[in-house]
């Protein structure tokens, strides 16, 4: 097949190029299915965060794993954006997560402020300092 280009009016042939039809790809091998699952499952953490918001104390709340969910979602979310194709039901189900985590970890650290846990909340924002610098 000949592709062409316009030039002043004039019809030039640019190259001559085979056409070939792309092989199907299976769902083992495709972005799209794997994506779609990992927003899947990915709703699965926002959805227990939000469970435990309505329905558990705060005084079950681990400052460390909370913490870490933030930062994982924080990448994914990420992640998902910049790739090729776009997840955005991965990067929205990440946004979600860390909302939601976000205010478990205000949950927390208000329990454990009120509760004279202060050392606890002082030694995670060290932490927190140290990792960022």
């Amino acid at each position: 097949k000949q592709l062409f280009a316009t030039n002043d009016a004039k019809t030039k042939v640019v190259k001559e190029a085979a056409v070939v039809e792309p092989a199907k790809k299976s769902w083992w091998n495709s972005a799209e299915w794997w994506g779609a699952m990992g927003a899947l499952a990915g709703w699965g953490m926002s959805g227990a965060a939000i469970y435990d918001a309505s329905l558990a104390g705060p005084e079950l709340i681990s400052l460390n794993m909370t913490s870490v969910l933030i930062v994982y979602s924080s990448l994914f979310a990420r992640w998902a954006w910049v790739v090729t194709p776009r997840n955005m039901a991965l990067c929205a189900c990440h946004v979600s997560n860390v909302l939601a985590q976000s205010n478990q970890m205000r949950r927390a650290l208000e329990y454990k402020t009120a509760n004279g846990q202060e050392d606890q909340v002082t030694e995670l924002i060290k932490s927190a300092g140290a990792a960022a610098a």
